[in-house]
């Protein structure tokens, strides 16, 4: 917007003057009025040329030639004035000039100055090579050497910054050619051509602080630069352009997968309408190619549930706790969901493995799968677009369209592990609960230390065949009620129904074994012949 206080200057030549009243005529000393121009003649009678007079209260310009001289600038010794169209000179005021003497590409056509109290013009300062400003009506403005208003990107040097990529070295933005109020504590949308894009125009923001100067990234600055404003984090890069989305310190990255020291250099600062940093915050993006190129917008454009801490680093290879509830992060920052395998070292996650789909729930959950120590386990943490948390006690799962009962543990340093035996009258395999299939209605099991799971017995097995018991000549059955054959009397038997619970009392199971228990134990096994 044109500033109020500026007064617009005549493009034209002088015509004749009607300043009676800001003249006093004088006989043979003083103003005259020759040839439709005002003279001045000293009290010798002579002409005065390049010189000021003054009229009461005000100053005029004589030129070369004695004329007093209306709508022009007045370079007095290196000072510039300027004389208004009745030839005054103009004080406190900014005067709009035409500028057809510049024939630079980039030219305005016209140009602003400011007159001082003293009449003189602001100019930069010669002694100095910094950029000073001048504060004029509350806001600042920065001249040239040659006292025009600088406008658009201006160096440290007092001059404009013109060429197309000129934005990325300059230091101050000082709006259009009818305003060039400096910019400071605030932000910038401003167009610029960029020739790194794919398409060069482009409208970045910038952000100017208490100096004018734009906030951008130190030749020697160490990770990601960033700044405080209105109590949100910021990012740079070395030319001025506000970062947004995916930000990284680290250099030489390959687009592949990130190992967890290049993803703890990650941070996101939201779209490029915001750009403010996210801070204690989930969010919900693709990631980086540098992070994990197959999902990222390059690949298959998969979207991942991220979290940021205090700082804005990404949590990964973990398990946190985020209001109240605990969350699971891959190595590349990813929050885990589903169920998983997961493996650690100390507390930090080492691997993850999905088991989605029911061979990998099998490997994992059924008699010879990898029995996990310490934190290694099967754990769930529901779905990822739903919840994602770390669940506990008794769940049902659901993968590849099977469903599953879990049971994971409740409390302590183990918490969410699946867990690896028994409780509340059921046997589990790393969390999954062991059931009969419907065809066999009942199955043995072995039982090992630590109430662990250790074998699966085909009931056929289980019958001593060297017991025969005949009635009237004719065999009745085959086994006993007592004992198992002889590999199996010595082991902790248990029997499980299709719903997982344990049996009791004599089952006749799919095989037409009759399967006899006691005290929750299998005691005895016998067929009807």
């Amino acid at each position: 917007m044109r500033k109020q206080t500026k007064i617009a200057a005549v493009f034209s030549a002088a015509a004749l003057l009607a300043v009676g009243a800001a003249m006093t005529s004088f006989a043979a000393t003083g103003w005259q009025e020759e040839n439709g121009s005002w003279v001045y003649y000293n009290k010798y009678g002579e002409k005065v040329t390049q010189q000021w007079a003054k009229s009461g209260d005000k100053w005029f310009y004589l030129d070369d030639n004695g004329n007093m001289l209306t709508d022009a600038i007045v370079d007095d010794n290196g000072s510039l004035f300027y004389v208004d169209a009745n030839g005054v000179m103009v004080t406190n005021r900014w005067v709009e000039v035409d500028n057809s003497n510049d024939d630079s590409e980039d030219a305005p056509p016209t140009v602003w100055y400011y007159f001082q109290n003293n009449g003189k013009a602001y100019k930069a300062n010669s002694e100095s090579s910094k950029t000073s400003f001048k504060t004029i009506n509350g806001k600042k403005y920065a001249f040239d050497a040659d006292g025009r208003m600088l406008f658009g990107w201006v160096n440290e040097s007092s001059e404009r910054v013109t060429d197309d990529e000129g934005w990325k070295e300059a230091d101050y933005y000082l709006g259009q050619p009818d305003d060039g109020a400096q910019q400071h504590n605030a932000w910038g949308l401003i167009h610029v051509v960029d020739n790194e894009e794919d398409e060069p125009d482009q409208d970045y923001w910038f952000y100017f602080g208490s100096n004018g100067k734009k906030y951008k990234r130190g030749e020697n600055t160490t990770g990601i630069y960033e700044k405080t404003i209105n109590g949100k984090k910021y990012s740079f890069n070395e030319s001025g352009k506000m970062l947004s989305e995916w930000v990284t310190s680290e250099t030489g990255l390959v687009a592949t997968k990130a190992t967890a020291g290049q993803t703890g250099k990650f941070k996101n600062f939201r779209s490029k309408e915001d750009g403010a940093r996210y801070t204690k915050a989930w969010f919900r993006v693709t990631p980086s190619k540098y992070l994990n190129e197959e999902d990222s917008d390059d690949g298959d454009g998969v979207v991942h549930w991220y979290y940021a801490d205090g700082k804005g680093g990404l949590y990964h290879n973990a398990i946190k706790s985020i209001n109240g509830k605990k969350y699971a992060f891959n190595e590349q920052g990813e929050m885990i969901g589903g169920l998983v395998y997961l493996t650690f070292n100390g507390n930090d996650i080492a691997s993850v493995e999905e088991l989605d789909d029911t061979t990998k729930v099998d490997r994992y959950t059924k008699i010879g799968a990898v029995r996990g120590t310490g934190k290694d386990g099967v754990y769930y943490f529901g779905e990822e677009d739903k919840d994602g948390s770390l669940k506990s006690g008794n769940v049902n799962v659901t993968v590849d369209g099977e469903a599953y009962q879990f049971k994971f543990i409740s409390s302590g340093g183990n918490k969410g592990k699946g867990l690896d035996g028994k409780k509340d009258k059921g046997y589990f395999i790393n969390g999954r609960k062991i059931k009969a299939d419907s065809d066999d209605k009942y199955k043995a099991y072995v039982i090992g230390a630590g109430d662990r799971v250790e074998e699966e017995l085909n009931s056929t097995y289980l019958v001593d065949e060297s017991v025969k018991v005949y009635k009237n000549g004719e065999l009745k059955t085959t086994g006993s009620k007592d004992h198992l054959a002889p590999a199996y009397q010595n082991m902790n038997i248990v029997v499980v129904t299709t719903s997982g619970a344990l049996a009791s009392g004599t089952k006749k199971d799919g095989n037409d074994i009759n399967l006899v228990i006691k005290g929750q134990k299998l005691v005895g096994a016998y067929r009807n012949e």
